[in-house]
């Protein structure tokens, strides 16, 4: 990419900036995304969806044991290992590889 011209740089390749380059391509523009981590942003892999991930284990536990017939089957409490392996499925173990792809696309 060194030494190219594009009519527009996205800076952040998150849901924003993916559906920006996608736009400015649809316009007939150019365009480069510069993404320091990873293709999806701080939403799929720090933030929302991890998070969310974690928390709603400990959430469907909560629920089932304040609603009766569920409460007397609930005899355990969380599976650390499970809760974080989903939490990891969540963010794509930390990878980007069909992100990538999807935006390589708008190119296209």
């Amino acid at each position: 990419m060194h030494g190219s011209t594009y009519d527009v740089v996205v800076i952040g390749a998150g849901p924003v900036g993916e559906n920006v380059a996608d736009r400015v391509v649809q316009g007939g523009l150019s365009a480069a995304v510069v993404e320091r981590e990873l293709v999806g942003g701080e939403c799929s892999y720090w933030a929302c969806m991890p998070t969310k991930a974690l928390l709603r284990s400990a959430a469907a536990l909560r629920t089932a044991r304040q609603v009766p017939g569920a409460r007397e089957a609930v005899t355990g409490g969380l599976d650390a290992a499970a809760v974080v392996g989903r939490r990891d499925s969540f963010a794509s173990h930390w990878k980007d590889d069909v992100w990538l792809r999807l935006l390589e696309a708008y190119g296209r």
